[in-house]
C-alpha cells in the first residue's frame, strides 16, 4: 500500500502538500489512517530534492491544527449533551458516567496530555475530543496541541529524511515504532492501574 501511495504522491506534483496536510488532518479524524507513514515520505521527498522541507512542515501542521480543532468541536457538543444523558447510557462505546469522570480530569490535568497527545498513538483524536468536551478553550488546545504537533512532525521528517526515497524501510521503522509505543503506552495503563489498585487497598 505504501508503495501505491509513494507513487501517487509522486505524480500529483505540488498539490503533494494539499495531500500531506489532509493526511496530517485525518490522522485525528480517522486515526487508523497511516497519516505517519505519509508524513515521513514527506520527508524522504524533502531529502530527495523533490519538496520543499519547510512547506513539509508548514503542510503537515496545518493539517494537524485543522484535526485538533474538528475533533475539539466535535467534543464541544458532545460535552454539552453528556448532563442530559442516563449515567448508563454509552457514548462512543464508553458509559456516559466514565466520560463525565474524563472531563473531570482534563479540566484538573489535561494540559500535559495535549502537551504528548501527538506521541500516542491511537488516542490522538480522544484527547482532543475530552479537550472540547471538559471545555478546555481552543485556544490552548490549539497552542499546547500544536507545539506536540510540531514536535511530532519535526521527529517523523527527520526520520524520513535520514531513511532517505526507501518505501519499504519507511513502511518497516513505523511498524516498529508504532508496536514499541503501543506496548508503552500499554505498560503505562497497567501501572497506573496497580498504583491506583495500591493506593485504594491501603485506604
Amino acid at each position: 500500500m505504501l508503495e501505491l501511495v509513494d507513487v501517487w504522491l509522486r505524480a500529483v506534483g505540488p498539490l503533494g502538500y494539499l495531500v500531506l496536510a489532509a493526511a496530517a488532518m485525518l490522522e485525528y479524524l480517522a486515526p487508523p489512517f497511516p497519516g505517519d507513514t505519509v508524513a515521513l515520505l514527506g520527508g524522504a521527498y524533502a531529502a530527495g530534492g523533490q519538496r520543499s522541507l519547510l512547506l513539509v512542515m508548514i503542510a503537515l501542521t496545518a493539517g494537524s491544527l485543522v484535526g485538533i480543532a474538528a475533533t475539539w468541536r466535535f467534543g464541544l457538543a458532545l460535552g454539552a449533551r453528556l448532563s442530559t444523558f442516563p449515567a448508563e447510557r454509552r457514548v462512543l462505546g464508553l458509559p456516559v458516567a466514565r466520560l463525565q469522570a474524563a472531563q473531570v480530569l482534563m479540566r484538573q490535568r489535561g494540559a500535559w496530555l495535549l502537551v504528548v497527545n501527538r506521541f500516542l498513538p491511537s488516542f490522538r483524536a480522544m484527547v482532543f475530543i475530552a479537550a472540547g468536551a471538559a471545555g478546555i478553550p481552543l485556544s490552548r488546545a490549539l497552542l499546547l496541541g500544536g507545539v506536540s504537533a510540531l514536535a511530532w512532525n519535526a521527529l517523523l521528517v527527520s526520520v524520513g529524511v535520514a531513511l532517505g526515497e526507501n518505501a519499504e524501510r519507511i513502511d518497516t521503522f513505523f511498524s516498529t515504532y508504532r508496536h514499541a509505543a503501543l506496548g508503552a503506552v500499554g505498560a503505562l495503563v497497567v501501572a497506573l492501574l496497580l498504583r491506583w489498585l495500591w493506593r485504594r487497598r491501603r485506604s
